[in-house]
């Protein structure tokens, strides 16, 4: 009888042990997991930045483009409006004279 209880306890042990070992590998693997998991979590959010960030440095550089393009037709506006006035200001100043006096 002591043998068949000494059996038992060792089998006992022994079952403790592996149960134990099971959950210090589901342990393991949980942590490997979730690791894994942060892991593909920033690497998905550093392509999205860096996908953010080139489209960004394309948009301003548009803007950029889109500025300088708008400030060289402004001043050739100006030019031009400038250019106008100084050929037609004499005759325009004697028309609005001419204009006044008539009223």
């Amino acid at each position: 009888m002591d043998k068949i209880l000494q059996d038992i306890v060792a089998i006992d042990l022994e079952c403790s042990r592996k149960v134990e070992e099971a959950k210090n590998k589901k342990q393991d693997v949980q942590s490997h997991m979730s690791a894994k998991k942060k892991e593909i979590y920033d690497s998905f959010v550093k392509e999205h930045q860096e996908k953010i960030a080139e489209y960004k440095q394309k948009l301003e550089a548009e803007i950029q483009a889109t500025k300088e393009k708008n400030d060289q037709e402004y001043k050739e506006s100006l030019t031009m409006l400038s250019d106008l006035y100084e050929k037609n200001k004499e005759n325009w100043v004697r028309t609005i004279v001419t204009h006044c006096k008539e009223i």
